[in-house]
């Protein structure tokens, strides 16, 4: 009996001690201060905090480097100034790491398995981007958040807005690919106290051009350089920006093809005298000035360096054709005026060589078909009687000057005729060269158009920043 009495009384403490514990429990989850009760991730927090440093890195004590794994998630681009070969974009990172002294056991906080809180209040990886000309963070400070787990993983998310140096390569324009970089690297922590382990970006990741540039690919590389005897860690996000060349295209290579393509044809399209020959140096002329224009354009969204980007070959080419055209018109003006004032006809082997019908009117004895006779002198006859001489005299003056007047009715006739023979020589010249120069210009911008269909290449493996 007393026995039993006894097992009663210890069984009513114990009920006592747990009701105790549970209302003390209660009593120090309440704010006496702000009147409400702390929830477990707040109470998780504070247990944390309480037995937290973050100015001292992860594995500090044991001397161990604590390892970052972090990689690019997101990436648009928002514009390329070529001329001062800086781009610029807004990045989204991820890095992760281990912190020990985060660590929880779940089993003391209600099964709380992780928890977001501010990341002021944590160690972070502390990496600069040291070819950017200007670096901003979307958030402020104070609305950055980590996500840590129960075993001591901290993951956290940054994005920023950065302008970086690219070195553009213009070999290309306006079909090249430009690898512009953002690197990261350690300021002070060395890869024995601070490693990072880069990977490429996930499936899931978002990346964007703009209207010129496309995002082609990118590639994270990590390495480590050297500095005051020791290693320290660095990243490369690598964007590969191909150019859309359309707006170029259109713009520029269009007009400039049309414009000597009609040049061209100005300069060579057949003409009967001196006059139209003369407008026609006058159009080559004015198109040269034209496609100058067109060059300038492109120098000036060029960054000024020794190398001549591809468009500015193809417009130099287009103006060295034209430029030559017009020469060629010019030497022809001339050499047409010397046949012409030769008052002869074109050799017989012209026509051959032109496929041209040989002319069958031929110059004899300085005259044309016969008229040569009559610059024979007339038989002088003297008259029986003396009265008629004055008469005689007279008419034998009005008879050479009919001569005169028809030998020069004739040389004009046979001078026309001769300038005619010889502009068909020289308009079967003008076709010919018609036709090779615009083969020679739809060539120069076949030539020009291939780059467009070239792969994209890939990331030269010495590419430095």
């Amino acid at each position: 009996m007393y026995f039993l009495q006894l097992i009663s009384v210890l069984i009513s403490m114990k009920i006592g001690h747990v009701r105790s514990s549970r209302l003390l429990q209660q009593h120090n989850h309440y704010n006496h201060d702000d009147g409400y009760v702390k929830t477990e991730p707040t109470h998780l927090i504070e247990t944390i905090q309480r037995r937290y440093d973050k100015r001292v890195r992860p594995f500090a004590e044991t001397n161990r480097p604590v390892i970052v794994h972090m990689t690019i998630v997101l990436g648009i681009l928002t514009e390329v100034r070529e001329n001062q070969q800086v781009a610029s974009f807004v990045i989204s990172h991820v890095q992760k790491w281990r912190d020990p002294k985060l660590a929880w056991n779940p089993a003391d906080h209600s099964g709380l398995t992780q928890v977001v809180m501010p990341r002021s209040l944590v160690w972070v990886p502390k990496l600069f981007i040291y070819n950017s000309m200007d670096t901003k963070d979307m958030l402020t400070d104070d609305r950055y958040d980590v996500r840590i787990q129960h075993t001591g993983h901290v993951k956290v998310n940054s994005p920023q807005f950065v302008s970086t140096l690219c070195r553009i390569n213009i070999d290309l324009f306006p079909f090249d690919t430009q690898f512009c970089a953002i690197a990261l690297a350690s300021p002070l922590l060395s890869v024995e106290e601070m490693d990072v382990n880069a990977t490429q970006p996930p499936v899931d990741s978002y990346f964007s051009g703009n209207a010129e540039w496309q995002v082609m690919n990118v590639t994270v590389k990590q390495m480590k350089f050297m500095e005051e005897g020791e290693y320290r860690a660095e990243v490369h996000y690598i964007l590969h920006l191909n150019r859309r060349p359309t707006y170029y295209i259109t713009v520029i290579v269009v007009p400039t093809f049309l414009i000597s393509a009609l040049s061209i044809l100005g300069i060579f399209s057949p003409g009967s005298n001196d006059g139209p020959r003369n407008e026609k140096v006058s159009l080559g002329l004015g198109s040269l000035l034209a496609m100058t224009v067109l060059l300038d354009i492109v120098a000036g969204a060029m960054p000024k360096s020794d190398a001549i980007p591809l468009l500015g070959y193809y417009i130099m080419l287009v103006i060295l054709l034209c430029a030559i055209g017009v020469a060629v018109s010019m030497a022809m003006l001339s050499m047409s005026r010397s046949c012409i004032q030769t008052s002869k006809m074109p050799p017989v082997h012209y026509y051959r060589l032109l496929f041209l019908n040989v002319c069958r009117v031929v110059k004899q004895n300085g005259g044309v078909n016969g008229v040569g006779a009559m610059n024979e002198k007339p038989t002088t006859i003297t008259p029986r009687f003396p009265d008629l001489i004055s008469i005689y005299n007279q008419l034998i003056e009005v008879a050479r000057a009919q001569r005169t007047y028809r030998e020069r009715i004739e040389k004009q006739k046979w001078q026309h005729r001769v300038e005619i023979e010889w502009n068909k020589i020289f308009a079967r010249i003008d076709f010919f060269f018609l036709f090779l120069f615009e083969m020679f210009n739809v060539l120069v911008l076949v030539l020009f158009l291939r780059y467009a269909f070239l792969p994209v290449p890939p990331l030269p493996e010495n590419f430095s920043i």
